[in-house]
């Protein structure tokens, strides 16, 4: 008996898609290769070529070569974007899957799952990634998923600042210790004798060393720290 071949479907992360989309509206590339891919994204030039091309292919946006169709044209305006999606999806998938799950949303997102792993004889991992892309394709939403690049440059500007604070901080914690005094000497009957008692001096000597990456609310901040702590010293 001739075990019948299931059916396989393109399966892509919005993230990518989104990174490529984005570049395509900046400038559109004659074609699209895994340096062009890899450039956008980390991957290998393997993964490139099986995650992102060969769906973007499968999906229309890319013709045989690698060039860009006239759908990716129309794919990568906003005003026409979710016309498009709907488009692929409508070449993509069979009438009675889209007629079963319509919108594509959350909370079909089992139900998309479960299709694909019975109707392409796939396990879980697969059914989900497969009902991703269709889920994608359904919304046409335009949003940014989390941890887009579009993001990272300000985490890591965040992350780069943080130990700069620290270092900071830790100077100026340093930077305010008061330097050591001789210990006072005791004043008998002769400072009595005198009517008046010898107060010990105090030397304070101060260094602030600040680097260079140091913000101006942080040197502020250094010099307010000095000020409370000193105070104590010489008030």
């Amino acid at each position: 008996m001739a075990i019948e071949k299931a059916t396989t479907y393109p399966k892509i992360s919005k993230r990518i898609w989104v990174l490529l989309r984005a570049r395509f509206a900046k400038a559109m590339p004659t074609a699209v290769g895994p340096d062009y891919v890899t450039s956008t994204s980390d991957m290998t030039d393997a993964s490139a070529r099986s995650n992102v091309l060969s769906p973007l292919r499968d999906l229309g946006i890319l013709d045989k070569d690698n060039k860009p169709t006239d759908l990716a044209e129309r794919w990568r305006h906003d005003d026409e974007y979710a016309a498009v999606c709907k488009e692929i999806r409508a070449a993509t998938y069979p009438q009675a899957l889209i007629e079963a799950y319509p919108e594509g949303d959350a909370s079909q997102k089992e139900g998309i799952k479960k299709w694909f792993m019975k109707n392409s004889k796939v396990g879980e991992t697969a059914g989900k990634m497969f009902a991703d892309t269709y889920m994608l394709l359904s919304q046409g939403d335009l949003s940014t998923p989390e941890g887009d690049a579009k993001a990272a440059p300000a985490a890591r500007s965040t992350k780069a600042s943080t130990p700069s604070a620290k270092k900071a901080s830790a100077k100026a914690s340093a930077a305010v210790q008061p330097a050591p005094t001789a210990p006072a000497q005791e004043h008998g009957p002769a400072t009595a004798q005198h009517g008046f008692r010898k107060l010990p001096s105090v030397h304070i000597d101060v260094q602030v060393h600040i680097s260079p990456d140091t913000t101006p609310e942080q040197i502020d901040r250094i010099f307010a720290s000095m000020s409370k702590h000193l105070g104590s010293y010489i008030g």
